[in-house]
């Protein structure tokens, strides 16, 4: 598991380093960010050997996209199933790898009896296409404010069949 944790965070840098996911953290706090300690669930994909990929299931988001969750779905906050964490590798990317990763965190909310969503900085394209490639449906947008008062635009999106 420790060995897991390392590589994720290994992956974790190079992933910000590329995109510049997440955008909130230094390098030094991409541990943490990994080893959250509210995570429901945590998984993690690996081809040849290597890991490759890592995507979090959480009880709760931030309490913008909490609220808009809420609102939109018309269910409290704890019937919600946050997807959060989802990374790729820069080179493992168009294999597939964010898509099984996606529908696993999906599917194990839905097994839990939570309505799956997640929340994406604006300006994260691949990821947002993938999500609406994948049929998720955007809610609306949230803005974070952040510690150092700056703020990040976020949609909010929702797994198939939740508004349904």
């Amino acid at each position: 598991m420790d060995e897991d944790l390392d590589r994720c965070t290994q992956l974790a840098q190079e992933v910000q380093s590329v995109d510049g996911y997440p955008p909130y953290l230094q390098k030094g706090e991409l541990g943490l960010f990994i080893d959250s300690s509210d995570a429901l669930a945590v998984w993690v994909a690996e081809s040849d050997g290597d890991l490759v990929g890592h995507v979090a299931l959480h009880a709760r988001s931030s309490d913008v996209v909490m609220d808009l969750a809420s609102v939109v779905a018309d269910r409290p906050p704890d019937r919600f199933g946050v997807v959060a964490r989802l990374f790729v590798s820069p080179e493992a990317r168009g294999r597939g790898v964010g898509r099984i990763l996606l529908h696993t965190a999906e599917a194990h909310a839905v097994g839990l009896g939570l309505d799956p969503l997640l929340d994406v900085v604006t300006r994260f394209g691949a990821a947002i296409a993938l999500y609406e490639r994948c049929g998720w449906a955007r809610a609306g947008t949230v803005r974070l404010i952040l510690p150092d008062g700056s703020a990040l635009d976020e949609f909010v999106y929702f797994a198939p069949g939740v508004l349904s």
